[in-house]
């Protein structure tokens, strides 16, 4: 009798970690499809995979004019702070977050974007002004030099492809082209997209833009 019983309670045991495991698996699928789901839109899964050349650039497919849909965010190696199974749901929350402070301070949808010229020449737009300066690509480090009278030079990483651009900063450049742009320099909704931007090492943070 001792013995039926202990066989029993093994099979039933081996019955609910088999059905445990099948839930966890599932739960792993959803997440993965979720963040998979998420994050289809960005053109950039890491800067490190950037530079291995898998976006073409060239100053033909940068010439023109490209206006703000949101903000991107990505991680300078797939190493990131994030695991692989949640990174993707955890950046498109940090982007929606960012999104909308960054639309407090006036860049948004039809008021922010930039225009690059075929010469060289290049114009930020963010509202009724505007800012002229000066751009040029550096190939091999998948960069856009940006001079823009008024403030900060920029350096961002940039990925395009059908129609659709991302620029990347750094959190310190993030910040100085947010304030150099709105003209705002100290009020709470600063401080708290310095906090998002400043929320893991190694994020880069910066505008996806659409021709």
């Amino acid at each position: 009798m001792k013995r039926f019983v202990l066989i029993t309670a093994a099979v039933l045991m081996m019955t609910f970690q088999a059905g445990a495991q099948n839930g966890l698996g599932g739960l792993l699928g959803k997440l993965t499809g979720a963040a998979n789901s998420e994050g289809a839109g960005s053109l950039v899964s890491s800067i490190t995979d950037l530079l291995s050349g898998k976006s073409a650039l060239t100053e033909e497919a940068i010439a023109g004019t490209w206006n703000y849909t949101g903000s991107a965010i990505s991680f300078k190696s797939e190493n990131n702070p994030l695991s692989n199974i949640a990174s993707g749901v955890a950046q498109t929350t940090i982007e929606k977050k960012l999104d909308g402070y960054l639309q407090k301070v006036g860049i948004s949808q039809g008021l922010f974007g930039f225009t690059f010229n075929e010469d060289g020449t290049m114009v930020v737009k963010y509202g009724s002004k505007t800012f002229n300066g000066t751009w040029t690509l550096d190939k091999e480090n998948a960069r856009l030099n940006m001079k823009v009278a008024s403030f900060v030079n920029m350096k961002g990483y940039v990925a395009v492809k059908n129609g659709k651009m991302e620029l990347l900063f750094d959190a310190t450049t993030m910040m100085k082209i947010i304030k150099s742009v709105t003209s705002v320099y100290k009020n709470s909704t600063l401080q708290t997209i310095n906090s998002i931007l400043n929320q893991y090492d190694q994020m880069y943070a910066g505008f996806r833009l659409t021709k």
